[in-house]
């Protein structure tokens, strides 16, 4: 009888850690940002702010006259100013991005039963089966472009 209790108790214990195992997984956030579609559109977006910027500073300090201290000087500001602007605006649209990733990672856990989900950069190991990028990334865009958010 003793037996039968300690080998109930001892499976019993391993079938509650298996259960409770598989509801944590984690996800390659930084693989989201760089792969998903959501994140390829705000790269994009962000370089082309940038690169407009720059060709403005370059189209004007072609126009200056570089003996000119104060024009060259209106310039550095001005091109400071720009530097700045970007600088805010890439804050914004990551932020904004970045609240609609944790939004879309509660929903997927939830979808999913999962009771926690961690970055893959916080695991100092874990097995390839608790890795979710893969099906995250799939929900992520199918979640994207139904609802087209816009990160501006």
């Amino acid at each position: 009888m003793k037996k039968f209790l300690s080998l109930f108790v001892l499976t019993l214990f391993f079938s509650i850690f298996t259960y409770a195992s598989e509801k944590v997984v984690y996800v390659d956030i930084k693989k989201v940002f760089m792969e998903s579609k959501a994140g390829i559109d705000v790269k994009n977006y962000l370089q082309k702010k940038a690169d407009e910027a720059r060709n403005y500073i370059q189209t004007k300090a072609s126009l200056i006259d570089r003996n000119n201290p104060k024009a060259m000087q209106e310039l550095q500001q001005e091109a400071m100013q720009k530097q700045k602007e970007i600088n805010d605006l890439q804050q914004r649209i990551i932020n904004k991005f970045t609240n609609f990733i944790k939004g879309a990672i509660t929903e997927f856990a939830k979808k999913n039963g999962y009771e926690l989900v961690v970055d893959k950069q916080a695991v100092l190991f874990g097995q390839d089966k608790y890795d979710k990028t893969k099906d995250f990334l799939k929900f992520f865009d199918e979640k994207y472009q139904k609802e087209k958010p816009k990160f501006e």
